[in-house]
């Protein structure tokens, strides 16, 4: 994850509030979080850096990969809240009037990156315990389907299938409202 983290540029990507130059050393504490407090300390740091009222920033991209990367090393602490930040990448929006608000991005950049953990995503919603982090990866699978078409009958599938397990009851009527989107857009 470290050389994943050097590969980037900080210090030359802008945030909501400007620099993000110790963006590398907040991913580090969100993923090594020894308890709940430090993970959401580190979680709502990222936050404000990175979002404004669901607006991209030029560092979203990056931190998508990023937190990607950290989700194969996530303490209990923190999977629920990377995998949030992701959900969020994954839904924010760059404003129609100025692209360049917060620095060069765009969607599609964002979710590239976001599809990346695709198969983290479906392995966490198939074994995880943790609600939150199962509702989140619903979600993931659901925006990588409509993302990469190469991804959208396999979404479909896995949303399917998960809502026969037993074990996912509690998700059922979540997954099946979350079904109709891929499904129109592939019927359309």
């Amino acid at each position: 994850m470290e050389l994943e983290l050097m590969r980037h540029s900080w210090a030359d990507l802008q945030g909501v509030g400007g620099e993000v130059g110790m963006m590398p050393r907040l991913v580090l504490d969100l993923v090594r979080a020894k308890d709940r407090a430090q993970a959401e300390e580190a979680c709502t740091r990222i936050n404000s850096l990175v979002f404004w009222n669901g607006l991209l920033s030029q560092v979203s991209p990056a931190l998508a990969s990023a937190l990607v990367h950290g989700l194969w090393h996530r303490g209990e602490h923190s999977e629920d809240l990377i995998l949030g930040l992701l959900a969020d990448i994954a839904g924010g929006f760059v404003d129609e009037r100025d692209s360049t608000a917060f620095g060069e991005v765009s969607v599609e950049d964002c979710l590239r990156e976001v599809c990346r953990g695709y198969p983290a995503y479906v392995e966490i919603l198939e074994t995880g315990v943790n609600a939150d982090s199962r509702t989140a990866c619903i979600d993931l699978i659901v925006q990588c389907g409509l993302a990469d078409s190469g991804l959208r009958d396999r979404s479909i599938f896995f949303l399917v299938e998960a809502v026969r397990r037993a074990d996912l009851a509690q998700y059922r009527s979540v997954i099946e409202d979350s079904l109709n989107e891929p499904r129109a857009v592939e019927g359309g």
